[in-house]
């Protein structure tokens, strides 16, 4: 078991010992006595923080995995931000016609793009399966504009950026995924 699993179970272990303890407390009291509604409350007090707890879980189990994937996400896209600038100096550096920036230009900029992007816990995933179809895109437009594969290639480059950007068009919610989640 993990660590973060391991918290988890000893705070909701300590959060339902609360529970049963203040449960004993307000057992101890005749629905009359003065003491039992400050015992009462105190009950509903601490079996609130168990559920605002226990809501928690899921989250907290995904932490984890949504922080390594954070990392993956934001070194994919910056390496690739270095990788589109270094393409760019080279059309300068081997003489290349200037017309290559029109496709490394858009492309060294939605890399700069992307390294901003935030990683949250229901979309990690998706974005770390776009970082690394990132890999692919950089691959086929260094391939391209340094004249080792066709320039027909172009084409599977440009699919390949609609399905790099498309999880991250999808942050506003109104994704159609998301209505049958």
């Amino acid at each position: 078991m993990g660590s973060t699993e391991q918290e988890i179970e000893e705070q909701l272990a300590q959060l339902q010992q609360k529970v049963g303890a203040r449960h004993a407390e307000v057992l101890k009291y005749d629905g009359d006595d003065d003491q039992f509604p400050v015992e009462y409350a105190r009950l509903v007090n601490v079996t609130s923080k168990l559920v605002e707890f226990e809501k928690t879980i899921p989250e907290r189990l995904a932490e984890p995995e949504r922080r390594r994937s954070e990392r993956i996400v934001t070194w994919s896209w910056r390496g690739e931000a270095v990788v589109g600038a270094v393409l760019i100096a080279l059309v300068f550096l081997l003489d290349r016609s200037v017309w290559w920036l029109v496709l490394l230009g858009p492309h060294f900029l939605g890399t700069v793009a992307g390294c901003f992007q935030k990683v949250d816990a229901e979309q990690h995933r998706d974005r770390r399966f776009g970082a690394v179809g990132l890999h692919v895109v950089a691959l086929l437009m260094a391939l391209i504009s340094l004249s080792v594969i066709s320039r027909w290639f172009i084409i599977a480059a440009a699919l390949g950026w609609m399905l790099v950007a498309g999880p991250l068009t999808d942050s506003t919610g109104a994704d159609p995924k998301g209505a049958r989640r």
